[in-house]
């Protein structure tokens, strides 16, 4: 139908645009973000961009259900300033024929985000998973920038290393400096360590990382007192095996679909009903949108935009607040109501209501006017 196409090229070029925007705001804070962690030595900048391509799944998952439910408010408000809906009205195209319009466009973007949400995101998430756990897996050699402090904690052990010079084409520190700081059960301050050396270049002994530094002089006793001993040395080790962390299982976010399916735990029950929830967001919003984008001429065409957005932040902060819910709480302590499936049934029949609302109210004022006259 002529229409039809008319209305739905509207919504796909508004979709487009409304997407591209909160899609360069969300990349661009969570690249910021990501950059401050290369700049201090967190993460290396060599897959920054491979961490940003990974994540954009997840994104555009977040970002599409709302780009069509606002696109769908804008193209209806400009249809009602322009009375473009009036002539519709007179000519037989009432609001249940517009949201039959949109089957097709809504369908293709729910088979989108669901694409994204049970396949393409949890295959995203564990590589960004395994990249940074490769990340907490390089050496000193690897973490260290020239000229800057590299800090890193344990559970009893705060370890502080500086560099004025690296040569990494021959696995070199020069001008090493190292402070260990090691805490006890009540988190104390125990033991410290200071060590300078003129260089200083990673080995292994016995399946052991050491860093055997050169030409230095060590400091060790215990904060607060005054009986420290020092030690020149030409030649020593120092244990750095610490610095490798072991590989941890994939998040929840990284497992599959069929993975969750599964499992019965709090945790893959709450991802999967999130997978799930995605999905029917699109629809369930996108048929809200029909009857909340239609505005009074006087109104403007962004007259119910803001309180329809709220009623959007609504849906999806109750979504949240049950994943976290189930996720939290034991599955035998979990009552029934605790899941996402009524938060979708309860936003169902408040479309339905919006749908039919006018009718409502119009034989509510033809039943009135029988009585008055």
């Amino acid at each position: 139908m002529i229409l039809n196409r008319y209305i739905n090229r509207q919504l796909f070029v508004t979709t487009v645009v409304v997407s591209f925007v909160l899609m360069m705001v969300l990349v661009s804070g969570r690249f910021i973000k990501y950059l401050a962690e290369a700049a201090a030595g967190e993460i290396s900048a060599d897959i920054l961009l491979l961490v940003m391509l990974f994540r954009l799944p997840e994104f555009l998952q977040m970002i599409l259900p709302l780009s069509m439910f606002v696109a769908v408010l804008l193209v209806f408000g400009r249809l009602s300033i322009d009375n473009e809906l009036v002539v519709m009205r007179a000519g037989g195209v009432g609001v249940g024929r517009n949201a039959r319009g949109l089957i097709v466009p809504v369908v293709m973007a729910a088979t989108l985000v669901g694409s994204f949400s049970l396949y393409i995101t949890p295959r995203g998430d564990a590589e960004v998973t395994r990249l940074f756990d490769e990340q907490k897996n390089r050496s000193v050699l690897e973490l260290l920038t020239p000229g800057r402090f590299f800090t890193k904690g344990y559970d009893t052990l705060q370890r502080s290393t500086y560099a004025e010079r690296v040569d990494r084409a021959n696995g070199l520190l020069h001008n090493l400096f190292i402070s260990e700081i090691r805490y006890g059960i009540d988190n104390a301050p125990r033991q410290s360590m200071t060590v300078r050396a003129q260089t200083g270049k990673l080995v292994q002994q016995d399946g052991i990382n050491y860093l055997q530094l050169e030409n230095g002089v060590q400091y060790q006793g215990v904060p607060g007192e005054g009986d420290f001993s020092e030690v020149s040395f030409d030649r020593a080790l120092l244990d750095v095996g610490e610095e490798k962390a072991a590989s941890r299982p994939p998040k929840v976010r990284g497992r599959t679909t069929l993975e969750l399916l599964r499992s019965d735990q709090g945790d893959s029950l709450a991802e999967l009903q999130w997978r799930i929830s995605l999905v029917l967001l699109v629809p369930v919003m996108c048929l809200a949108a029909i009857p909340l984008g239609q505005v009074n001429p006087r109104q403007g065409r962004f007259g119910k935009l803001i309180p329809a957005v709220l009623v959007y932040m609504t849906y999806m902060g109750l979504l949240l607040v049950i994943r976290s819910r189930i996720a939290d709480i034991p599955v035998a302590e979990r009552a029934w109501y605790i899941n996402m499936l009524w938060v979708h049934l309860t936003a169902i029949v408040m479309v339905i209501g919006l749908y039919l609302w006018p009718s409502i109210i119009a034989r509510w004022n033809d039943r009135s006017r029988g009585r008055t006259a």
